[in-house]
């Protein structure tokens, strides 16, 4: 059972499969599906667009494919170098144009060192990505595959079922610096929701200290004039 499939309430049966016909009919006529619930409305009018507006974001990986993700295609495409990854051949249906069939640890197989300016991660980590040598592995293969100034963003469930260990205690995380985000104003952000949705943005800098960062503007320095 995946992520979403978890979190939404329980229908009758033939309310599903009228919900799955109209999905179907939507998509031969080219229109995408989305879910309707807090996280995703974060993600969708609030991170999104920050960084389909900035130029200097350029390349995009987006970790994980199904339904109520086919519609971001679009979105990046017209704009962006835009990647999927997935462990299921299955959900290749969902991915972009350029898609890539394997785990999240193996990504660096796939990509050269600083291949891109934004990884999604959204979840990933707990619904499936849960032991702790293969998070590590996924990370530390995100921050090879990201370059400088670079940003991951990690989309999480904060509750002890679906939480493996703390964010904070994973060490190939702390190779990023904490990513202070502009339109949210922190670098974690909790979503209203029952199971305790949260992001947290991350950035690729080799400026050493302490401190968090802007996109683009590592501590201790500015973005610009």
């Amino acid at each position: 059972m995946n992520a979403v499939a978890a979190r939404m309430p329980k229908r009758p049966w033939h309310m599903r499969i009228v919900a799955r016909i109209a999905r179907n009919i939507k998509a031969l006529f080219n229109v995408p599906s989305f879910l309707k619930n807090e996280d995703r409305r974060v993600l969708e009018q609030v991170i999104f667009p920050y960084f389909l507006d900035r130029e200097a974001c350029r390349d995009v990986l987006f970790v994980g494919c199904d339904w109520y993700t086919e519609g971001y295609n679009r979105w990046f495409e017209e704009k962006k170098n835009y990647w999927t990854i997935d462990a299921d051949p299955s959900n290749g249906k969902y991915g972009a144009k350029q898609h890539i069939v394997d785990r999240l640890e193996n990504v660096s197989r796939h990509f050269p060192a600083g291949s891109f300016d934004l990884i999604v991660c959204n979840g990933v980590f707990g619904w499936g990505l849960d032991a702790r040598p293969d998070a590590e592995e996924a990370f530390l293969a995100c921050y090879r595959c990201v370059r400088e100034k670079g940003v991951l963003i990690v989309g999480w469930d904060n509750t002890a079922e679906r939480c493996p260990f703390p964010l904070s205690d994973c060490q190939s995380l702390r190779a990023f610096q904490p990513l202070v985000f502009p339109p949210l104003g922190t670098c974690e952000y909790q979503t209203d929701t029952t199971y305790r949705h949260t992001y947290t943005f991350y950035v690729k800098t080799e400026v050493a200290g302490p401190g968090r960062a802007r996109f683009g503007a590592p501590s201790g320095q500015r973005d610009g004039p």
